[in-house]
């Protein structure tokens, strides 16, 4: 099993997927351009820093960092509670749906 989750390759990934302008980043964070050059080279980053960066970038790091681990490993809190929810709501109301549509096609004599 792989262990190890290199924080400044994430990083890289993002910015060159997104070409994202590490100059515009430093500005956003008020720190040196340098700075982020420094975050790509770090293996790991303090998590104050990587919120930050996940904020200026409105992207969660935390959960590509999660992807990685594996699937067996808990939480404390369920990732996709809310969207089994709406998946769930959204049955409802096909069925719903389909219960009304199929009443008014007898209705219809179709």
């Amino acid at each position: 099993m792989n262990t190890t989750i290199h924080i400044g390759q994430l990083l890289n990934d993002y910015f060159d997927k997104h070409r994202t302008r590490k100059a515009a980043l430093a500005r956003l964070l008020q720190v040196k351009p340098t700075s982020i050059l420094r975050y790509q080279k770090r293996d790991s980053l303090q998590i104050s820093i990587l919120i930050n960066i996940s904020h200026a970038l409105k992207h969660n790091f935390f959960m590509d960092i999660a992807q990685q681990l594996p699937q067996e490993y808990t939480t404390t809190k369920p990732i996709f509670a809310e969207k089994d929810l709406e998946i769930e709501n959204l049955k409802k109301e096909i069925h719903t749906l389909k219960t009304q549509n199929n009443l008014l096609m007898q209705l219809m004599g179709k």
